[in-house]
C-alpha cells in the first residue's frame, strides 16, 4: 500500500497480522463504504486459506452503536487457530493488546446459505438453528490502531477487530432461563468486571444471534453448521494481563474456565 493513494488491501492486513504489528490508517487508505469493508474482510479471509469457526458481533450494545454511528448488527469472522475451547483446546497465545469483554456464545446446528438466511432466521425454532451455548470471553484486537477514532468501515474491514475467541464447555439447552444469570471477569480469582445480558444488551443473546444471521444474508456471506456466534459484550472491554496472572470466567457464581495461556513474548521475557 503507498502512503498516498491506494487502499488498503487484504495482503496489506494479512502481513500486519502475521507479524503481530499495527498501524494508523487514513480516510483515503480505507474502503469507500461498510459494504467495500465487508468485501475486504472476505478477501482476506478467502487469501489466508483458514476456514471460519466463529463469529463476533457488533451493535447488539448501546455502547458500539453510539460508537461507530449504526443500529445495524455488524460482524466479523474468527479463524480456528483464534478460537480457544475449554477441556478442548490447547494453550492460546493471546491478541498483542489484550482485552476482553465476557459474551454470550451459540454453536450453529446447520448451514446457512445467504440466499436461505432471512426466512431461516426468521421461521426456524430456536433448537433447529443452535445446538449449544456457552459463556465466552471475546478479546478484541486490530491490526488497525485508530479504531474506533477511523470509524465502523475501518472495523470492518479488520473483521471487527477479531482477536481471540474463548469458550466454556458447550451447553445443550439452547432455551435455558440460566442464561441470564451473572457473568464475571476474574484477575487472580478476583471479579474485575460483572453484568447480565438483560441489563447490557439491546436484546436478547440468542435475538441478537438470530439478527446476524439476517445480516450475514444481506451482506452475501453463507454460514457453516459448527460454527459459533459471539453475541456481543455484556460486561465492559477491560485490560487483561498475560504474565501468567489466572483469568477466568464464571456464569452464575460457578467457574466456567481459567484460561491456558501460552506466555507472549515480552511476558516470557519478565522476570
Amino acid at each position: 500500500m503507498t502512503e498516498s493513494s491506494e487502499r488498503v488491501t487484504p495482503g496489506d492486513l494479512l502481513a500486519l497480522r502475521a507479524g503481530r504489528a499495527r498501524r494508523v490508517l487514513a480516510p483515503a487508505d480505507l474502503p469507500a463504504d461498510p459494504a467495500a469493508a465487508y468485501a475486504l474482510a472476505a478477501e482476506t479471509v478467502g487469501q489466508a486459506g483458514k476456514p471460519v469457526a466463529a463469529w463476533k458481533l457488533g451493535a447488539t450494545t448501546a455502547g458500539t452503536r453510539t460508537t461507530f454511528v449504526t443500529e445495524t448488527i455488524y460482524f466479523g469472522a474468527l479463524h480456528g487457530e483464534e478460537v480457544w475451547v475449554a477441556g478442548q483446546s490447547p494453550a492460546h497465545m493471546p491478541p498483542p493488546v489484550f482485552r476482553a469483554e465476557a459474551e454470550i456464545a451459540f454453536r450453529l446446528a446447520l448451514d446457512i446459505a445467504a440466499a436461505d438466511a432471512v426466512d431461516v432466521a426468521a421461521s426456524a425454532p430456536s433448537a433447529a438453528l443452535f445446538d449449544a451455548w456457552t459463556p465466552a470471553l471475546e478479546a478484541p484486537y486490530s491490526c488497525i490502531v485508530n479504531i474506533p477514532e477511523a470509524g465502523l468501515t475501518a472495523l470492518l474491514s479488520d473483521r471487527c477487530a477479531a482477536g481471540a475467541l474463548f469458550l466454556g464447555p458447550p451447553r445443550d439447552n439452547i432455551r435455558d432461563s440460566a442464561i441470564d444469570s451473572e457473568i464475571a471477569i476474574l484477575i487472580d480469582g478476583v471479579v474485575a468486571a460483572a453484568a447480565t445480558a438483560p441489563k447490557a444488551l439491546l436484546m436478547s443473546p440468542i435475538e441478537a444471534a438470530r439478527g446476524f444471521i439476517i445480516e450475514a444474508g444481506r451482506q452475501g456471506v453463507s454460514l457453516a453448521r459448527g460454527q459459533w456466534i459471539s453475541t456481543g459484550g455484556i460486561t465492559p472491554c477491560i485490560d487483561l494481563p498475560s504474565d501468567g496472572t489466572p483469568i477466568g470466567l464464571s456464569f452464575a457464581g460457578e467457574a466456567v474456565f481459567t484460561l491456558d495461556l501460552v506466555p507472549t513474548p515480552e511476558a516470557g521475557g519478565q522476570a
